[in-house]
């Protein structure tokens, strides 16, 4: 090899390392951004919660007080979920702007995080996102980057692994793993139209596909 070939082999490996340092430290900082944004978004999910309780537990007391006065008839705290149309909103809560339908739970991983009402790529750089469906009728899908504050890591969930989604008023709808897969990265239909109650799913790091885990609605 000549001399001039030599340094130019040089320069170019040079130039290729350099790049991929760079590239590396953006993605450690996008994750890190990640991060730190679904920590701040999930506290303030969390103040609106405790508030959103505290004034449900006014508004029961004048209830069952009017009640009491009015019939002998037992106040029901809670709605039956079985009698909400499946079609009926989910409920949300305003933080910085965006709406947000809960907080996520994996217990495997140790993530708390919480869900977007809609996605789109500024949404995902903050948090998950509701992709698809409903809590109510049993079909949600949530996506995510594949940062590892996020869902990079679901592939390595296991079938009965836990998963809680809390919505916004504070209820939990658990979970358990059945199944863990790859879909393409063009399977729209086959990520929407499944069977499954719940369904997470992040990109992997090509992005030519779709790591895929779908969970079954459980008793608490």
């Amino acid at each position: 090899m000549s001399p001039i070939k030599r340094r130019i082999f040089i320069i170019s490996g040079i130039v290729l390392i350099a790049a991929g340092c760079v590239l590396t430290a953006y993605n450690i900082s996008e994750d890190y951004k990640a991060s730190s944004a679904a920590a701040d978004v999930l506290s303030k999910i969390d103040e609106q919660r405790k508030e959103l309780s505290s004034a449900q537990k006014v508004d029961s007391s004048v209830d069952s007080i009017e009640d009491s006065e009015n019939s002998n008839d037992s106040w029901e705290s809670e709605p039956d979920e079985s009698k909400i149309d499946p079609n009926t909103p989910m409920p949300t809560v305003e933080v910085d702007g965006y709406q947000y339908i809960g907080t996520l739970v994996l217990p495997p991983l140790e993530i708390e995080l919480p869900v977007a009402d809609n996605w789109d790529y500024t949404r995902m750089r903050i948090s998950p996102c509701r992709y698809s469906g409903s809590f109510y009728s049993d079909d949600l899908v949530i996506c995510a980057h594949n940062y590892s504050s996020h869902f990079r890591d679901i592939g390595s969930m296991q079938v009965g692994d836990d998963v809680i989604f809390i919505d916004a008023l504070g209820n939990e709808i658990h979970y358990k793993v059945r199944l863990v897969e790859t879909l393409g990265a063009t399977a729209v239909e086959e990520m929407t139209s499944s069977d499954w109650d719940l369904s997470l799913f992040t990109c992997n790091y090509s992005g030519m596909a779709r790591v895929t885990v779908r969970c079954e609605r459980v008793d608490e």
